[in-house]
């Protein structure tokens, strides 16, 4: 078993037997924020790992106890102005969700608590989601108050345009049965079985053939990929008139306790 470390040691990573690198995001809140730093993060860990020939599937897990990752950090976000930091972070954005279905080695979403937001659509890069019976998914954008560019077009192409509207228009929170039901997880388990089951998807991908699998995956997430970026202008654009108009920050700094 290998360490790889990153520089921040926001995150660990660990190459197991059976050529599958576990990334786990348990070195922040037990909720697994997103800020933008952690994003550009794990941005650069899942490009070091496409390059490292001892890895054939990547698994993505919260950490035990841990949430699987609850959105943006509303810590940071809440002070957005609607000027040139809205693209920064739109960017840092296009750049986490492209490089997860863009790079060669399948990813493994291990999904336990809250997949919230950015972390569902992190989840929503992945190529297997198992998810525990005790996980919850949530598309909250409209009642905090941004826009939902990336959410809607990843939600409609991977799970269909009417669940996509339902989880939008709604903000509801999606248990693991119904998240199963809709295809948004692709299994679903008890909570002390979930990063097992995952490693065994990521055991089992990886003793396939290394060639077919990754030029197999460059074909069918090519579109997808190149979606998300096409979202990331209009992203920009919405998301800079949504700060602008000073309502989601003030949600965001209740929901944080600082308003």
């Amino acid at each position: 078993m290998t360490s790889t470390d990153t520089a921040k040691k926001s995150m660990q990573c660990e190459v197991l037997p059976g050529a599958v690198a576990l990334v786990e995001f348990s070195q922040a809140h037990e909720q697994n924020p997103f800020s933008r730093a952690r994003m550009r993060e794990l941005t650069q860990l899942v490009l070091d790992l496409d390059m490292n020939d001892e890895v054939r599937c990547v698994v993505l897990y919260g950490g035990a106890g841990r949430s699987f990752g609850a959105g943006g950090d509303f810590h940071e976000v809440s002070e957005f102005s609607g000027g040139d930091e809205v693209d920064a972070w739109i960017d840092d954005i296009t750049d986490l969700y492209s490089t997860l279905a863009g790079i060669s080695k399948p990813v493994v979403a291990a999904i336990d608590g809250f997949a919230i937001g950015v972390g569902l659509q992190v989840a929503l890069c992945c190529d297997v989601r198992i998810g525990s019976s005790a996980s919850t998914l949530v598309m909250p954008e409209f009642k905090v108050g941004i826009a939902c560019n990336f959410g809607g077009y990843m939600l409609e192409t991977v799970v269909g345009r009417s669940v996509m509207q339902n989880m939008l228009y709604t903000c509801d929170p999606w248990p693991a049965d119904r998240a199963l039901a809709d295809g948004l997880l692709h299994e679903v388990v008890e909570p002390g079985l979930l990063l097992e089951r995952a490693l065994e998807h990521g055991r089992r991908i990886a003793g396939y053939t290394a060639a077919a699998v990754q030029s197999t995956r460059a074909r069918v997430n090519g579109p997808y990929v190149q979606g998300l970026r096409r979202v990331r202008e209009e992203g920009k654009r919405s998301h800079r008139t949504a700060f602008s108009a000073g309502e989601a920050q003030q949600r965001m700094r209740r929901i944080i306790g600082k308003a």
